[in-house]
């Protein structure tokens, strides 16, 4: 591809997609105490939202708060959030209730940034990190699986039996930021992400550098995994590994479902650090068949960091659309000036002004990756109507039961099954909600130092609506 081709990709106009999103409303009233949680595991069943780990305080270390994941901010319910009311209904049941057999789901069940994947009825939570029993801070070498339908009806009795979970102790699922994906293969997929020993407020005064009882280690690779229920719990083998320590040091991430004519695949985009400039990924990495490949055509400017995403694919087309929400970025769109620019790189940690070239982000991303044989070329447009607040980080996407999906079992909305206008997409749940920047709070302010940024779990419950137009 020619230089003034990645440019022109870079830069497309919103007006180049066949939709519009907008996520401005919040429908926070209508789901009465339901939870305020971040990085967590998500499933559903019939209408009814589970919601298992995560923390219900804001960004670590940030503020003037801890830089340590402290048990008292984990989330340590089962909560169900059942939407065929109206309003919808809230449960829990504490995960403390699951009998001693269960103790070491119990501790990851408490974790965050967890790595999930719900394949039918089982909802599989695998790593995690947190403090277990006995105090200790770490990487969960543990995957669990649960049959959500029991868990559910469990949960609305304020009941956690531990009937239907399984478990199965293996370091092949011991990660924290990376993801858990399922491919038509039969296999499961552990995406990236590091495992984190240790206290976070020790491994910071080391001037985050391992030593003693203190490390950080990425995974640098994907692991293909069979993982096969039997009498005795969970069985996990590893079937491949595809390691690459330069394309792949990446954690908390983006990774999400990928449909062209060739069927289903992954995608892996943004995560970070990179570790000579402390930034985000930019190339996203594709497995579509036998192995995984970066795409080096194409820098991802926006939204790099685990937010919440849409999935939207156009068979007329064989166009695959990933819509991003907030969260953190190393660019923002300019609409005036129609161009991505690089937010500021300041300073440094000792000094008055500081700004690490990552800032929260309150715009709506997508990246178009046309599919078709022989063609692969990636844009990204950002969309006109920006979040209500600096959201999207460690939230989810729910699409709604009743919008069209490409294929079954999956996410992917079908736009050739779309009416043209407005229609309820979903909702974009839980996160982070920052405020980056001081008096009057608005972007012409001047930005809080980074590190210092006020956070906390967002409480929000935005619609997300999506507005496809004729061709």
């Amino acid at each position: 591809m020619t230089l003034f081709a990645l440019l022109f990709a870079a830069i497309l106009p919103t007006q180049k997609l066949p939709f519009s999103i907008d996520a401005s409303e919040d429908a926070a009233a209508e789901f009465p105490g339901a939870p305020h949680l971040q990085a967590f595991s998500f499933g559903q069943w019939n209408g009814k939202w589970v919601f298992i780990g995560g923390r219900t305080a804001g960004y670590h270390s940030v503020g003037g708060g801890s830089a340590d994941f402290l048990r008292a901010d984990s989330n340590q319910d089962v909560w169900v959030v059942d939407t065929t009311s109206q309003p919808a209904r809230t449960y829990r049941a504490a995960v403390s209730q699951l009998p001693a057999r269960l103790a070491p789901v119990k501790d990851q069940w408490t974790s965050t940034a967890q790595l999930y994947f719900q394949d039918g009825p089982a909802l599989y939570i695998a790593g995690g990190y947190g403090q277990d029993r006995a105090g200790n801070w770490v990487t969960f070498p543990l995957i669990s699986q649960v049959d959500l339908p029991s868990l559910i009806d469990g949960v609305m009795k304020n009941q956690l039996s531990g009937v239907s979970i399984a478990f199965a102790r293996s370091p092949l699922v011991q990660s924290a930021g990376g993801q858990l994906m399922k491919l038509p293969d039969g296999y499961f997929y552990v995406v990236m992400g590091h495992l984190f020993q240790g206290n976070y407020g020790a491994f910071e005064g080391q001037g985050e550098h391992n030593g003693g009882a203190v490390s950080q280690t990425y995974l640098n690779e994907i692991r293909k995994l069979r993982i096969v229920r039997n009498v005795e719990g969970l069985s996990v083998t590893l079937v491949d590994t595809y390691k690459d320590e330069a394309a792949f040091h990446r954690r908390d991430l983006n990774v999400t479902p990928i449909l062209g004519p060739g069927g289903l695949g992954l995608a892996a985009y943004g995560g970070v650090f990179t570790p000579d400039t402390q930034l985000s990924y930019s190339h996203p990495v594709y497995l579509m068949g036998s192995s995984p490949a970066v795409d080096l055509d194409f820098d991802q400017k926006m939204n790099a960091y685990s937010c919440a995403h849409l999935l939207v694919y156009e068979k007329a087309t064989q166009r695959m659309f990933t819509t991003f929400f907030g969260g953190i970025s190393r660019h923002f769109w300019d609409p005036a000036a129609e161009k991505f620019i690089e937010n500021a790189r300041v300073g440094s940690k000792t000094e008055s002004t500081y700004l690490d070239g990552l800032q929260w982000s309150d715009q709506i991303s997508t990246i178009r990756r046309e599919m078709g044989t022989g063609r692969g070329q990636t844009g990204e447009f950002v969309h006109a109507a920006p979040l209500p607040a600096f959201v999207g980080a460690d939230a989810v996407f729910i699409p709604a039961s009743a919008i069209p999906r490409s294929l079954p079992d999956t996410d992917i909305l079908a736009l050739d099954d779309l009416p043209k206008g407005r229609v309820l997409a979903g909702y974009l749940y839980g996160g982070i909600r920052a405020f980056p920047y001081g008096f009057p709070y608005t972007k012409t302010a001047k930005p809080y130092n980074a590190g210092t940024v006020p956070t906390k779990v967002s409480d929000l419950i935005l619609r997300v609506y999506l507005s496809a137009v004729s061709h």
